[in-house]
């Protein structure tokens, strides 16, 4: 690490003296829409070969200052547009070039987007060798989330198990511990320190600007959790001019199904009301307020969310609040400090289970009056520095701490779980040809409470990619991390080697073939090898034996532009898992049960994925669709592993005649083959219709939402039904 860090500090000062004396001139200009003219904001500019790059202001306009280059060729790129290029642009030293106006010709969004997940730096997709989903605001929002796992809900080969996120099936379901798939902001893991989930109510809405999502292990690049995947979460960067935005959903349940009156008996009336469970109205409404604006060199985003609801069953009620705030400094010499904090309170009711079939939206009486609170805080610091237009510095510091507490406010039961991360990355162009990534990454995470002890965990891993391109068409990306994980007071040590390989081929314009294999690994959270409690019928037996879990993955590609607003992606994948790490469940009696997470030793999920995108007829007719099928086995056996389904669907064709859009959902998920508990109770698929209209005027858009629109009734877990039918009033204020 020391030697790591004087090669850096020797680079710095050399590459530093080398800058000062070669600095020539500028480039300026406008953006603007190729079909209507107008100014186009927040558009990526960026001097092809280099990591020299800027954004345009709100104006359209943008400068790059202080270009060590004689000739360079700028690129542009934004959501929404076709990438282009200006080639052959001659600096002088000290001249300032004003370049013509550039004009962007629009596509579908999604079409072309930038990322940065795959390679922890912004590239295009036609370079990214893996299967990626892109999110961006104004398709999230669209959606009315209340949250930012409901925005996920859209994404090909997402599916949700209440709150427990699953990638092509990687996770299933572990009651609220050990996600598989890895939870990132801006690059920076945020994690829950104990029990390795995500706090999906950590950041406002209105705090995102892209949400990205790689299918399949990325521990290459980001280390234990990402098993099955990452979602990185991209905020919003402070805006030139003061942008205020608000949101508010407005929400009233339906009565839910099967609240009808029953017969019985000859020639008497017996009147028998199931399911509906009182007679008041059931609500909810969110709050969203954010604000941007850049002071000179200092830009500032605020963002505010509030979250309230009555529930739509008993136990259901909860308050929710959350608030973040991001600091951006640039430094005259062109370095960035980028200051990030969010901060979310919880206090909630727990719904367990049912009483039973016929009272479905009653809590059993075993597990009722169940309620916790709970506050989280997650900060990073991040310094990026630019040595030369070649090679470029990121040290980061983060910090993540949450606390949960139950209604009887017993505060030797519980302490706050802490995390502590570090990272210093450095990206650098040794030829035209290559692009590299290299660094290390430091993690302490530890948890405190009387159920599972006192108990830390480091790690630290350093990392290095490559990606090559051979030629115009072709480019291959390697790449390898290995960590080193231990355990505080214990002899547990384990050592994970993750390599990765991705080839991405373009043959014909329009035309994107990719393959990626790699391995990854998850070691076991701190609640699955010590949790040991016992709850009514419930005893959690600890396991601190337990292995970390390994995998391989596989993915084949292609990514086909049929039309400049139409495209196609397809996807055949294969991951093998070994010691997977699952919940177990042993009935020690009939009214009783024992469980403990153990390792399954082997288990695999192969399927397909295609997806498209598209606008006709002058952008009136919209449709976006997606569907995924999966095997999952548990190859002990053969049986399938529990809450996966088979199939996923979604679609969403639109209508717009402006003002007015209107949208229709469908989201599918086949029926469970297997579950945990309760395997005798019948499940069914999901199938959830919603309607929704929009009405858009400058500056302000009025959004009305039919959810679940025939009230068909499901569970995601077992004797867990999901929410009724629902109406949502949405109102939507920009302004600039």
């Amino acid at each position: 690490m020391k030697r790591l860090l004087l090669l850096i500090s020797l680079i710095l000062m050399f590459t530093g003296q080398s800058i000062a004396q070669h600095l020539l001139g500028s480039i300026s200009g406008t953006i603007v829409d190729k079909k209507t003219g107008e100014p186009l904001p927040g558009v990526n500019v960026q001097i092809v070969g280099t990591y020299i790059g800027t954004s345009a202001n709100l104006d359209g306009r943008f400068m790059l200052k202080k270009i060590p280059l004689k000739q360079c060729t700028l690129r542009f790129s934004m959501i929404g547009y076709k990438t282009k290029e200006v080639p052959d642009i001659v600096l002088e030293l000290g001249t300032a070039v004003e370049i013509p106006p550039v004009e962007l010709e629009t596509t579908v969004i999604g079409m072309n987007p930038v990322v940065v997940t795959a390679s922890k730096q912004r590239q295009d997709l036609k370079v990214i060798p893996h299967s990626i989903s892109v999110l961006p605001e104004v398709e999230m929002v669209e959606r009315v989330p209340l949250r930012l796992d409901n925005a996920l809900e859209s994404v090909a080969g997402v599916h949700f198990v209440e709150n427990h996120i699953n990638i092509r099936g990687s996770s299933g379901y572990t009651r609220g511990v050990g996600s598989r798939v890895l939870l990132v902001i801006d690059e920076v893991p945020m994690m829950n320190s104990d029990n390795n989930e995500i706090n999906w109510n950590i950041l406002p809405i209105l705090d995102i600007d892209q949400i990205e999502v790689i299918k399949g292990a990325g521990s290459a690049l980001y280390g234990s959790n990402a098993l099955g995947g990452v979602v990185n979460v991209i905020t919003k960067s402070p805006t030139e001019k003061g942008h205020f935005k608000v949101r508010t959903v407005n929400g009233i349940y339906d009565k839910p199904p099967h609240a009808r009156e029953e017969f019985y008996g000859i020639g008497t009336r017996f009147p028998l009301v199931e399911w509906q469970w009182t007679n008041r109205s059931l609500n909810f409404a969110k709050r969203d307020i954010s604000y941007s604006k850049q002071i000179k060199n200092l830009g500032v985003n605020l963002a505010f969310g509030q979250h309230q609801s009555t529930g739509y069953r008993t136990d259901g009620e909860f308050l929710r609040w959350n608030v973040s705030s991001k600091l951006q400094y640039q430094f005259p010499d062109a370095s960035r400090l980028v200051m990030y904090g969010a901060y979310s309170h919880e206090n909630r009711q727990e719904f367990i289970e049912w009483q039973d079939q016929h009272n479905a939206m009653l809590s059993s009486p075993y597990y009722s009056d169940a309620e916790y609170k709970i506050n989280a805080f997650d900060t990073y610091m991040l310094y990026h520095k630019p040595i030369s237009s070649t090679l470029g510095v990121k040290v980061r510091a983060s910090f993540i701490t949450s606390l949960m507490g139950d209604q009887y406010n017993r505060s030797t039961d519980y302490f706050p779980a802490e995390g502590f991360g570090s990272e210093l990355k450095v990206d650098w162009l040794p030829f035209s040809s290559h692009n590299l990534t290299f660094g290390t990454e430091y993690r302490i995470d530890g948890g405190h409470t009387k159920y599972i002890g006192d108990h830390q965990g480091f790690s630290v891993a350093p990392y290095v990619q490559d990606q090559w391109q051979v030629f115009k068409m072709l480019a291959i990306t390697m790449g390898i991390r290995y960590d080193q994980y231990w355990l505080k007071n214990s002899d547990y040590s384990e050592n994970h080697l993750n390599p990765k390989l991705g080839i991405n081929f373009n043959p014909f314009e329009g035309t994107i073939l990719r393959f990626s294999g790699g391995s990854g690994f998850r070691a076991a959270s701190i609640f699955e090898r010590y949790l040991n409690f016992k709850y009514k019928l419930f005893t959690a037996v600890p396991n601190p034996d337990l292995k970390a879990e390994t995998s391989n993955s596989f993915d084949l590609g292609i990514h086909q532009q049929i039309t400049n607003s139409w495209w196609v992606d397809g996807a055949v994948f294969y991951n093998r898992y070994y010691n997977y790490i699952e919940p177990q469940e042993d009935i020690l009696d009939d009214f009783s049960l024992q469980v403990q997470f153990r390792n399954v030793v082997d288990a695999r999920i192969r399927g397909f994925e295609l997806s498209t995108k598209g606008s006709w007829w002058q952008d009136h007719i919209g449709l976006q669709a997606n569907l995924t099928m999966m095997d999952a086995k548990d190859l002990n056996d053969y049986s399938h592993l529990a809450y996966r389904p088979k199939m996923l669907s979604f679609i969403t064709p639109s209508f717009t005649f402006a003002p007015f859009e209107f949208q229709v959902e469908y989201r599918y998920a086949s029926r469970f083959n297997k579950v945990m508990l309760y395997t005798y109770d019948q499940r069914v698929a999901q199938k959830v219709w919603t309607y929704r209209l929009f009405i858009r005027f400058p500056n302000f858009t009025a959004i009305f939402a039919l959810n679940n629109a025939y009230n068909y009734a499901y569970t995601q877990l077992e004797r867990n039904m999901s929410e009724p039918r629902n109406v949502t009033v949405t109102f939507m204020y920009d302004l600039k």
